[in-house]
């Protein structure tokens, strides 16, 4: 039989019992308020460092965005052109004239070169004091010319010289008047452009000021602008 205990040891008993719960009650939160600072400060310092992250890659996206507009932009340049280039010695430039020699151009040897389909003679030739006129009546060395692939990279481009001179070519000085002068390298107005007419072997001999136009002699409009060569 258990005895019972007196009112004042109870008493006792249940005031030590209830300063223990307080005890415990109140070392709780304390604890737990400590330990959510520390996770408070965790989260202020991982945040504050991500922020300095965010910055930084902020400030090199618009360092590089800026640098983008400051870019120039190149303009687009122009498209390449086939285009007469002249010749320097040692160069080993060469029109490319096999479109020629396939319609019975003579090319690299004595020839006529010939108004066509006038009815008459009337060749390139060698005149006084070096002029050159479609004056030719008679085969000789002031009416033997020889065609020659220029130093171009443009086809069917051609320098004309006399066989019996070959240090002097056929230059245009005008629309109408030509003269034979001492082959230069890179003159244009030596290099001429024979402008085929289909497949006849008939061609245009187009220069510095245009195409050659005879009527009796050169003229500046009208007459016949259609040549052929005739073999020598």
């Amino acid at each position: 039989m258990i005895a019972a205990m007196p009112d004042d040891e109870m008493q006792s008993s249940l005031q030590a019992y209830a300063d223990h719960l307080q005890r415990g009650a109140t070392m709780a939160p304390a604890t737990e308020i400590r330990r959510r600072g520390d996770r408070r400060r965790r989260n202020r310092a991982a945040g504050g460092t991500f922020a300095a992250v965010l910055v930084a890659a902020a400030g090199v996206g618009l360092t590089l965005d800026r640098g983008d507009q400051n870019q120039p932009v190149l303009p687009a340049g122009p498209s390449a052109s086939a285009s007469i280039i002249p010749y320097t010695p040692g160069t080993p430039l060469s029109s490319d004239v096999s479109q020629l020699d396939r319609i019975g151009v003579d090319l690299g040897t004595g020839t006529l070169i010939d108004v066509a389909d006038d009815g008459a003679d009337r060749w390139m030739q060698i005149g006084a004091d070096d002029g050159v006129d479609f004056t030719g009546t008679a085969k000789d060395a002031s009416t033997r010319m020889s065609l020659r692939a220029a130093p171009v990279m443009v086809k069917n481009q051609v320098l004309i010289i006399p066989v019996a001179r070959p240090d002097s070519c056929v230059t245009a000085v005008s629309p109408v008047t030509l003269a034979l002068q001492p082959c230069r390298d890179g003159e244009t107005a030596q290099i001429w452009e024979i402008v085929p007419a289909g497949d006849s072997g008939q061609f245009e001999l187009s220069g510095e000021h245009g195409i050659l136009r005879v009527d009796g002699t050169l003229v500046a409009s009208g007459g016949r602008s259609g040549m052929q060569t005739i073999p020598f």
